[in-house]
């Protein structure tokens, strides 16, 4: 099977973006790790995983990471990197029911792949199945997942997982799990020696029972650990926090400490690449550098 059809449905021919305003420059070659796709049955998306990254190519974006969390993504990253040049796509995976839960053989597995990011349980979490299931009417299987025994301390389960994050050298992001959760499997993944450490959007908590307080997530960044902010953090439609407050917590933590990214791919909002651009733009109006923003992209 050729894949003219592929080229003449989706335009896959490499067009060079050349935006050269502040924001433009600002775009092209920004990364985003946190951008949803179709299918996600329960979940309206508008586009699908090669629509996604092609917007965001065109756009001028160097990298995408694609999540779902029903399944693992690296298989569709690499189809789609073969189809669509120019653009870096990663693989990733979540530890939600449909993935598997918590379970070390699946993480392997998909990091054998060549999976670049493990997120702890989204949609599954304990702290965000029965929110989500009150706003949003989707059915989430299980009794809800977390990752604590009822002594507080970590699930042997998941300690065999950071086990595996550590071998392959993964990102281990936080997910939708409790603010309790956090500081518990950050502090075992420094202890093991995990140095890659996202706080999943850190700022919202829309579906997330508990989050981070202010003084937990400045001392999180302040020793090394990534606070991830989002477009979908500020929109309307998603988070609706505060533009202003959300760079006041930028400066607080330090950028260097912070990456920007999307969150988006649901139909109420713009698709990712151009997300991307809004936040940028957002931010900078807000008072953020554009040295700073560079860095968090």
């Amino acid at each position: 099977m050729n894949n003219s059809g592929y080229a003449n449905k989706y335009n896959l021919e490499f067009s060079e973006r050349t935006d050269d305003s502040k924001i433009g420059k600002l775009v092209r070659g920004a990364i985003d790790m946190h951008a949803h796709f179709a299918p996600e049955p329960g979940v309206s998306r508008h586009k699908n995983a090669l629509e996604t990254v092609l917007t965001a190519r065109e756009l001028g974006l160097g990298g995408i990471v694609l999540k779902n969390r029903l399944y693992n993504t690296v298989p569709l990253a690499e189809i789609v990197s073969q189809l669509v040049p120019g653009i870096a796509v990663f693989g990733a995976i979540s530890l939600d029911y449909e993935c598997g839960g918590l379970s070390a053989i699946a993480v392997e597995s998909a990091a054998k792949m060549g999976a670049k990011v493990l997120w702890m349980p989204v949609f599954s979490a304990e702290n965000s199945k029965f929110l989500v299931e009150r706003k949003t009417g989707i059915s989430i299987p299980g009794e809800g997942i977390s990752i604590l025994a009822k002594d507080g301390t970590l699930l042997p389960e998941l300690i065999n997982i950071l086990k595996v994050v550590k071998d392959y050298d993964m990102v281990l992001a936080t997910g939708h799990i409790s603010a309790k959760e956090i500081l518990v499997v950050v502090e075992k993944a420094r202890q093991i020696g995990i140095d890659k450490i996202v706080v999943t959007h850190a700022m919202s908590d829309y579906i997330s029972e508990t989050i981070l307080s202010d003084e937990d997530r400045l001392k999180l960044a302040h020793e090394g650990v990534i606070i991830e902010h989002t477009a979908w953090e500020i929109s309307p439609t998603g988070g609706g926090a505060n533009p202003a407050e959300v760079v006041a917590a930028i400066k607080a933590e330090g950028p260097a400490n912070c990456i920007m990214s999307s969150d988006f791919g649901g139909p109420a909002h713009p698709s990712v690449g151009e997300g991307m651009r809004l936040f940028i733009s957002t931010m900078l109006k807000y008072g953020l550098s554009s040295d700073d923003i560079s860095r968090m992209v």
